[in-house]
């Protein structure tokens, strides 16, 4: 069922940053974790082969329409064209001597949530891209148990347990608040999708109700909650449903719930599941059960390849205990049909927290084992196994995120040494020589464009 509040005048609306495109259509395509479009990469299998320089040296040639994905950055910036140097950059990047640098990535900034080892402050740090450094840090901001996203050049923080807040912070001055509402005491909120200016949705995680928002709220944020969606129906026998993260695509919108069992330390009660909502109307028009259980992996909004229309739903299942009941499950958005299970703990080598993917058939995963350490693994999809091993620690990766120009970053929370750390998934090396720390540690992170 949908309540919404009656609509209220305004006072003292926040300043919005000028947009050159429709705000709906920018952030239809930013505000989730779609899969990162490698430059270079031409096929769209997450490899940068000599075959894809070969079709960048045709469009070069038979002067193709341009198109971003073949146009690399010789130091210069994009030219708008694809010329025979984007073909020969594409070689250097495919026989490992040089990496890909996409001339028109949007990324600029790197903004990550950070919190004290013992989770009593937080605050948000932002690093530069290239080369990756920290630059600021401001202590206080946010919560301690709080995640970042961003979309159409806006940053998004939701402090979740125990604050139960969603904030909207400048990056033009030093990320300092420029509105900060309740989703209601207890509520827990774990994602937010923006449809529009005027429309948006909060995943809670402690509740039944997923919250219906307007994210360009009035100063008092008397009409931020415009209303909610119950999704009790959906749950386990405790009635809740753990919605937690979400994803847009076109006018429906995506929520993964976990359904697990609170009165037994959260384990899984049932198979998670996924619903589409209609945005329009903000209803309920499909569900799927999967064949995972808890599938919380992805900290960025659910991972989605719109070459292909497949959603990617990943978590542990019940951690250390049961290696075949989580992984990695594909879902076909058109009608949520499942393509199965690609690979399962198992075959991950321990239970899978977070998830990005690079194209078709290569992805990164973080996994922790049975005695608690933490591994980042290079993952083939397409043969079901962990091709590479790039870190491993006795203590918490929270989170991994991916540039276009193929830069991992990864959320290191150990706490003898804390901070960001960058791979290049060319080689899988580092290039950071000791961890990013802004002055506390990271915990999850985003990219501004």
């Amino acid at each position: 069922m949908t309540t919404a509040a009656a609509p209220r005048p305004r006072s003292s609306p926040r300043p919005r940053p000028a947009l050159a495109v429709p705000l709906a259509l920018v952030l239809s395509f930013l505000f989730c974790g779609r899969a990162t479009a490698l430059c270079g990469d031409i096929s769209g299998d997450g490899y940068i082969k000599v075959s894809d320089a070969l079709s960048v040296l045709k469009a070069a040639v038979f002067q193709y329409d341009y198109d971003a994905a073949y146009d690399l950055d010789a130091g210069q910036g994009s030219d708008g064209k694809i010329t025979v140097t984007d073909a020969l950059l594409v070689l250097k990047a495919a026989v490992k001597i040089a990496d890909p640098s996409c001339a028109a990535a949007t990324e600029t900034l790197t903004v990550a949530t950070t919190a004290s080892c013992d989770f009593a402050a937080g605050g948000v740090g932002t690093f530069a891209l290239d080369p990756p450094a920290a630059s600021s840090h401001a202590l206080g901001t946010v919560s301690a148990d709080a995640v970042v996203r961003t979309a159409a050049g806006r940053v998004f923080v939701l402090n979740r347990y125990g604050a139960d807040n969603v904030q909207e912070l400048d990056s033009d001055a030093g990320m300092a608040t420029l509105w900060q509402c309740s989703v209601g005491n207890g509520s827990n909120p774990h994602d937010i999708v923006i449809v529009s200016e005027d429309l948006g949705y909060v995943s809670l995680y402690d509740s039944k109700d997923l919250a219906i928002i307007d994210p360009s709220p009035s100063s008092d944020c008397s009409d931020f909650v415009q209303g909610n969606l119950d999704l009790s129906g959906y749950a386990d026998a405790d009635g809740f449903p753990e919605m937690d993260q979400m994803l847009l695509v076109g006018d429906t919108l995506l929520i993964v719930l976990q359904r697990l069992n609170r009165g037994s330390m959260f384990a899984p009660a049932s198979n998670g599941a996924l619903v589409a909502v209609d945005t329009a109307t903000s209803t309920v028009t499909a569900s799927l059960e999967l064949s995972i259980t808890n599938p919380y992996a992805e900290t960025k909004g659910l991972v989605y390849d719109e070459a292909t229309g497949l959603v990617y739903l990943a978590g542990p299942g019940t951690f250390f205990s049961d290696l075949d009941d989580g992984g990695i499950e594909a879902v076909a958005v058109d009608g949520l049909v499942s393509q199965g299970v690609l690979m399962n703990g198992t075959a991950l080598g321990g239970d899978l927290t977070d998830l990005v993917l690079v194209g078709s058939s290569r992805a990164y995963a973080v996994v922790a084992g049975d005695d608690f350490a933490n591994s980042l693994v290079e993952v083939d999809l397409n043969k079901g196994e962990v091709s590479a091993t790039l870190a491993t620690s006795d203590y918490l990766f929270s989170d991994i995120e991916l540039t276009e120009s193929g830069r991992l970053w990864l959320a290191d929370r150990d706490c003898s040494d804390p901070g960001l750390r960058v791979f290049s998934i060319a080689d899988n090396g580092e290039t950071t020589t000791a961890p990013l720390y802004p002055g506390l540690s990271p915990f999850s992170l985003t990219f501004l464009d």
